[in-house]
């Protein structure tokens, strides 16, 4: 249940809380002139405009009309904007475009930069965050041709929070940086609470709790009464599952959104007060925030409220009322399939397979389940070409970089010959040794642009090849299996399912492993070492037990009671987990695969010289070992690169792609430690490295 709270969570109030953000940064600041294409939106006048009810926003609308074109109309247009912004989006961009069109005929750059923090603020709330950042790059490059250091953090910020929105998490963070260090010198601590905030959900985003909270209360510290803050800090702690002190900044955060009439803020923030009463199984006050939210998002279209269906079909399951939870669920479903939201869609196909189980509707089951797993699929290669795509952003910036410092050398190249000339002999040596500095540096880099691409072919070829085409014909196979289920008996049924689970697991495998390698690649997995017993993992090695069983292969353990350890407990288990299911795989019926964990000496081998070492804290030794197949010199020495791993059926036909091992190597380096292989074909293969 929390990880389903956990995903809605997040795309719900992390995109409010950034859109909020985004218009307060901009307060006061600066942005950039609006794209060509929407040039042709000139300027009108307001003479004729119909009362709102609210005082406040028709005095505004009252000045606009008899105003004249200058700088302080562009004001009035802001400021009319972002009153519309929440309660009526299409309005706030007809006065953001007028006042884009206004400050270009004014050629006033302050207005420019007003049009795009406002104008893309918008788009990245309806998440058209590529043509937000192409607004925000043209104007930070007039910023910075101003070296105007407030706008240029603003609109810095702005970007970080595109990129945030993206799930380009390691983007977004390196634009927050640079914009810290302005704000801190400039002592502007407004800015700094918003700034603050926004990185504490980037780190939620991280699953790194413990650097969100530090960020939030950096935040609070600043503005103890800033709603945003107080809700940064409820999420903070939501996400380390410390849910009394959630519930108390939540309800902080209300109260102020309250006063303010802050409606979209408060949308989120029941949403939250749900999440939390559910989490703490308080399903009254769970059912009343859910649909307290329900009521205040509708008006925003049904984008914004379908993620409160999730929370009121669960709730209404939790309690057994299983036709109001299928009633909710259906809605909800039917909102996230007109915005293509695939995340949404798998959540409920999930609940309503649940409630076919609870209702005893075997047929209702399989066809959710058929649509669950493919939309799970489906999201798994979406997020591992997003991943890709980012990683294909950083070759791009690195090619413009080599380019820009290619320049500058030919630059400095023809400096030095003029020199030369003037310089004899003397100077004529140093040019030549510069020369081969910068050859050898040239060439350098382009050996590192050629790494990157191949890594990128490599990445792109396993996507295309062994998870596509797979991912198709199990696709047609279940709309098989759909079609047929009520005429074919149950045996062929089942024999059905047996071949399409193993085909699935061997998928799956490869999602985890490509996701892993991703989020390597992008940073987006944390390093948070803790002390425990090493004990501890026997719990979590009953499925590869069971794995073991299932093949006929003996499964011996071996772990010291007493073995205490300072890792990442998650990353260790992950990795252990790998190497014995790699161990599985690659062993026959009636072999033997072994987990063996013994301390260290105080002389380490390395296979052939002695080394003597100090040690100042105990290690310990984890290796695996099977009697498999082995794997030949070739194998071993293309083992853990990239564009030397190939798809290895098992004894039983498993499949596997390479990738897990390459993960598991890049974990074990993350403790200091590397990851040893020895094999021989034939008769079997060990892995072992020390923590």
């Amino acid at each position: 249940m929390y990880n389903i709270i956990k995903k809605y969570n997040f795309q719900f109030s992390t995109l409010s809380l950034i859109a909020a953000l985004l218009f307060i940064t901009s307060c006061n600041s600066t942005g950039n002139h609006h794209a060509d294409e929407q040039s042709q939106h000139l300027f009108t006048s307001d003479s004729l405009w119909t009362p709102t009810g609210d005082s406040a926003l028709d005095s505004l609308l009252q000045l606009a009309a008899t105003a004249p074109q200058d700088t302080n109309l562009v004001k009035l247009y802001d400021q009319i904007g972002d009153m519309y912004t929440d309660n009526d989006p299409e309005k706030a961009k007809k006065y953001y475009l007028k006042m884009g069109d206004l400050s270009e005929q004014l050629n006033w750059n302050e207005g420019r930069y007003l049009y795009a923090t406002g104008f893309a603020c918008l788009l990245i709330r309806e998440m058209s965050t590529d043509s937000a950042l192409v607004i925000l790059q043209k104007a930070i490059e007039l910023a910075k041709r101003e070296e105007d250091e407030l706008w240029i953090a603003s609109i810095l910020v702005n970007i970080g929070m595109a990129y945030h929105a993206k799930d380009w998490h390691e983007t977004a963070l390196s634009y927050y940086m640079e914009a810290l260090p302005i704000y801190e010198r400039k002592n502007n601590n407004q800015k700094l609470t918003l700034v603050y905030s926004v990185m504490s959900q980037l780190y939620v985003s991280l699953y790194a709790p413990e650097k969100a909270i530090e960020y939030a209360e950096k935040a609070a510290a600043l503005d103890s009464e800033n709603e945003y803050a107080l809700f940064a800090l409820s999420r903070a702690y939501f996400s380390a599952h410390q849910f009394e002190k959630a519930k108390d900044y939540c309800e902080k955060a209300l109260r102020i959104c309250e006063s303010k009439n802050n409606i979209y803020s408060m949308a989120s923030i029941y949403y939250y007060l749900s999440s939390i009463a559910m989490m703490t199984f308080d399903l009254d006050n769970a059912e009343k925030y859910a649909q307290q939210s329900l009521e205040i998002s509708k008006p925003f279209g049904s984008g914004a409220s379908c993620a409160n269906y999730v929370l009121l079909s669960k709730l209404e399951l939790l309690k057994g009322n299983y036709s109001k939870s299928e009633e909710y669920a259906k809605e909800g479903l039917q909102m996230a399939i007109e915005f293509e939201a695939l995340q949404e869609q798998e959540l409920y196909y999930g609940i309503l397979s649940e409630l076919a189980i609870a209702q005893r509707k075997p047929r209702e089951y399989i066809q959710y389940w058929a649509e669950a797993e493919l939309l799970d699929k489906e999201i798994a290669t979406e997020t591992a070409l997003l991943a890709g795509e980012e990683m294909n952003a950083k070759y791009e910036t690195a090619k413009k970089e080599f380019e820009i410092e290619r320049q500058q050398q030919v630059i400095a190249h023809q400096n030095m010959q003029r020199w030369l000339l003037a310089g004899g002999v003397v100077v004529c040596v140093v040019i030549l040794a510069l020369l081969w500095y910068l050859l050898r540096l040239r060439n350098r880099r382009n050996y590192e642009l050629a790494e990157i691409n191949r890594t990128k072919d490599k990445f792109f070829n396993i996507i295309s090849h062994d998870l596509k085409n797979p991912a198709i014909a199990q696709r047609d196979t279940l709309q098989t299996l759909v079609k047929n289920a009520r005429t074919w008996d149950a045996d062929t049924l089942a024999d059905y399912h047996i071949e399409l689970l193993k085909s699935a697991e061997g998928e799956v495998e490869l999602i985890y492993n490509l996701l892993g390698w991703a989020q390597l690649q992008t940073g987006r997995i944390a390093y948070t070492p803790q002390t425990f017993l090493l004990s501890d993992l026997r719990p979590q090695l009953s499925l590869i037990s069971k794995m073991a069983e299932h093949k006929d292969i003996i499964f011996d353990i071996q772990i010291p009671e007493n073995a205490l350890v300072t890792a990442d407990s998650n990353i260790l288990t992950t990795v252990i987990r790998n190497l014995l299911t790699n161990a599985i795989k690659f062993t026959a019926a009636g072999g033997t695969v072994k987990l063996d964990i013994v301390a260290c000496d105080d002389v380490v081998r390395d296979g052939r010289d002695a080394i003597n070492r100090v040690s100042t804290a105990p290690k310990y030794t984890i290796s695996i070992t099977d009697t498999g197949i082995g794997m030949s010199e070739t194998q071993l020495r293309d083992l853990f690169r990239l564009d030397g791993a190939h798809s290895q059926q098992g004894t039983a036909g498993e499949q596997g792609s390479g990738l897990g091992l390459i993960v598991c190597k890049e974990l074990i380096g993350k403790h200091g430690s590397v990851l040893h292989v020895e094999s021989e074909m034939g008769k079997g293969s060990r892995f072992w490295f020390e923590v």
